[in-house]
């Protein structure tokens, strides 16, 4: 076997720092936000991560945005792996729109609160397709929903 290929087949990834690229909808805002995020995975199963992004289209379009969050994965090694944590994330500001289309936008920040659950698809121990939907409330408190899709990159420690 070539050695890199016997090196990547002995890494465990059950510690790595980890890339995530994604997208979303969140439907009671009309948002479809674009994210990028870096994180850790410790001890197989923990993967702590902080995220920036921003909305070019929805309600919010033009607003940015900083969230941080923690999952637990779980069935480490296998393709299919599901996963429950939650996330905390914010906005500078938070806008929706009135009855002809125009936008309202509010000037005070805006801070979520959301469980997440869902599914990453791992066919190598380095990539993964993400599946996710998180359910919470805004500082308002307005209901918060999110679908999302992203794919991860890993590095691994061990």
């Amino acid at each position: 076997m070539i050695p890199a290929l016997v090196l990547a087949t002995e890494m465990t990834f059950a510690n790595a720092l980890f890339v995530e690229a994604g997208t979303a909808f969140i439907p009671y805002a009309n948002d479809v936000p674009l994210m990028i995020s870096g994180g850790v995975r410790f001890a197989k199963y923990h993967e702590i991560w902080i995220r920036g992004g921003f909305m070019p289209t929805g309600d919010d379009v033009r607003l940015g945005f900083g969230a941080t969050g923690y999952r637990a994965v779980l069935r480490p090694g296998k393709v299919v792996r599901p996963f429950v944590g939650g996330l905390f994330a914010g906005l500078p500001e938070t806008c929706s729109h009135d009855d002809t289309g125009s936008p309202v936008c509010t000037k005070v920040p805006i801070f979520i609160f959301a469980a997440v659950g869902g599914v990453r698809f791992e066919p190598v121990k380095w990539l993964g397709v993400n599946l996710s939907l998180a359910f919470g409330l805004d500082s308002y408190p307005n209901p918060f929903g999110m679908v999302e899709l992203g794919v991860s990159f890993a590095l691994p420690l061990n």
